[in-house]
């Protein structure tokens, strides 16, 4: 019994993914609060220039209860694919839309979704595929901005264009035809 008590405590499995998507104010209300969802983090993927970063968001859930696969789906209903200049009024590269994959097995899902997307769409997708790189935390201001700034938030998803995203879900998109 003794044993029992100085075991340490396992905590659940613990995923991560980086998105780039637009602005990630409005990445972060997308992830946030969503079954199996620990934690979204607004900040910037640096590539080898400060010119070269884009707004992502760090999102860590519990792989037990969500895969890669049901976060990319999520993704895809969120980003416009096609428009390698940005997210709806959100212009240039840093709000580009992207992957960051971290190892073989989250490239090989971001690689196969993609193809997948564009078989069913019948044309080029502008998401592309990168590996993770250095992660630079936003500052507090931009942490949880749609929580604590929700009117401003709200007007400016609006007037960007940005779909709000409730309609979008985790489930399958095939058990939908079902």
């Amino acid at each position: 019994m003794l044993t029992a008590l100085l075991l340490p405590v396992v905590p659940a499995l613990a995923g991560q993914a980086v998105f780039a998507g637009g602005s990630f104010w409005v990445m972060e209300a997308l992830f946030d609060g969503r079954p199996g969802i620990e934690k979204v983090e607004p900040g910037w993927m640096q590539g080898e220039s400060r010119l070269q970063r884009r707004q992502v968001v760090r999102v860590h859930y519990r792989d037990d209860i969500l895969t890669y696969g049901d976060l990319l789906r999520l993704y895809w209903q969120a980003v416009d694919a096609h428009d390698a200049g940005g997210q709806h009024c959100d212009r240039g590269i840093e709000f580009s839309p992207a992957l960051f994959v971290d190892g073989p097995l989250q490239l090989k899902w971001a690689r196969q979704s993609r193809s997948r997307l564009r078989l069913e769409r019948g044309r080029r997708l502008d998401v592309r595929i990168f590996s993770v790189s250095r992660f630079v935390p936003a500052a507090a201001r931009h942490q949880q901005y749609y929580r604590r700034h929700g009117l401003l938030y709200y007007a400016y998803r609006r007037v960007c264009g940005y779909p709000d995203g409730s309609r979008f879900s985790l489930q399958p998109l095939l058990a939908e035809a079902d």
